[in-house]
């Protein structure tokens, strides 16, 4: 088999996952239609990556970001995080974050990504966090909580 002919052939099985993978929200381990199709989006993928296939080539078969497969594919042997303390803190609490947290992304990019693993892993919304740093979305919070996680686990070698 080629490696146009598996790409087709796994795009044929990820394709119809998509609409509802897409809409998955929360830690990875909540039992729905939704993320049930998540997860074997991204088992497919990590099958299809580890056969060698191309996730750039992936990508362009189904219209996505190589960003968010290259996503799956690294974190898929992460622990969901739902296990993680979920607290309501005050404004002033986010207001003490969000000023370590610029603190430690005009310190370097590891600093940045080890207070938002910090403020994470004490429970804060990084939607709210994400909204006070003025990003659109938290996607890059968690990527850079993933790295964290990643490092930390011994899947992905520190920066140097």
């Amino acid at each position: 088999m080629t490696k146009t002919e598996m790409t087709q052939e796994y795009a044929a099985l990820v394709a119809p996952l998509l609409p509802l993978a897409v809409r998955a929200y929360g830690s990875r381990d909540t039992v729905s239609p939704q993320h049930d199709a998540s997860r074997e989006y991204t088992r497919l993928l990590c099958e299809y990556y580890a056969k060698r296939g191309s996730l750039l080539d992936m990508a362009a078969a189904l219209g996505v970001t190589y960003a968010g497969l290259r996503r799956r594919v690294t974190t898929a042997s992460l622990k969901p995080s739902s296990g993680r303390a979920r607290t309501k803190y005050p404004q002033e609490v986010y207001d003490a974050a969000l000023a370590e947290i610029i603190v430690a992304k005009l310190t370097s990019t590891e600093e940045y990504h080890l207070a938002l693993h910090k403020y994470f892993e004490a429970g804060l919304s990084m939607a709210k966090v994400a909204d006070m740093l003025g990003l659109s979305s938290a996607n890059p919070i968690y990527y850079s909580i993933n790295r964290v996680r990643l490092e930390q686990s011994g899947e992905l070698s520190p920066r140097t």
